[in-house]
């Protein structure tokens, strides 16, 4: 393979590569069916041929044996095709590798984009949070700042001779934290949280 051909291979698109994989898994398959169908046939032609030398043995009744040459070749002839098979077999899996290493690469580029866009997801979460305990913050300001208003409401009423209305209850905490813990039990016991 020619250096351009990786270039490619590494630029190609994963739909593309997914095809590419699938392609190569199959003749991969039917290599190996061509593969066991020949070992299958060249264990027939070997017992053949262990089954003549057996006869011509026992025919000639010499210790030496001699092995027809057509046999010999033809086993030959077998043994070099399984070769070219398992050449062909060890080709196809070295076509598949990069293949693979390029799908696993794709995915784990795909798994690091949605941990990103999820972790500013998170980040976003946290900074509105923030944004709703400043807020918090603001809206305590502005408790303080209508209930002191509503004692002078009250004040001017008294000093008009008129009975002062009921003003909230304060706030027992000026710390945030520990009015938002009690805003928060305070909702609990309302079934609202």
């Amino acid at each position: 393979m020619e250096p351009s051909d990786d270039r490619e291979d590494a630029m190609m698109p994963v739909p593309t590569a997914i095809q590419k994989l699938a392609k190569l898994l199959a003749d991969e398959a039917r290599i190996e069916e061509k593969i066991r169908d020949t070992k299958s046939a060249l264990s027939i032609v070997q017992k053949r041929v262990s089954e003549s030398l057996a006869q011509n043995y026992m025919a000639m009744k010499e210790p030496r044996i001699q092995i027809p040459e057509d046999l010999m070749r033809e086993e030959e002839s077998f043994e070099r095709l399984l070769l070219a098979l398992q050449d062909m077999k060890n080709e196809i899996a070295k076509q598949i590798r990069p293949v693979e290493e390029q799908i696993i690469q794709a995915n784990v580029d795909h798994l690091r984009q949605s941990f990103s866009q999820e972790s500013r997801k998170l980040n976003k979460c946290l900074e509105e949070i923030d944004d709703n305990i400043l807020a918090c913050r603001q809206y305590l300001q502005d408790y303080e700042r209508i209930r002191s208003g509503l004692h002078g409401l009250n004040e001017r009423l008294s000093q008009l001779g008129a009975e002062a209305l009921q003003v909230p209850d304060n706030l027992p905490s000026s710390d945030v934290g520990e009015i938002v813990r009690q805003r928060i039990e305070y909702l609990r016991s309302q079934g609202k949280v």
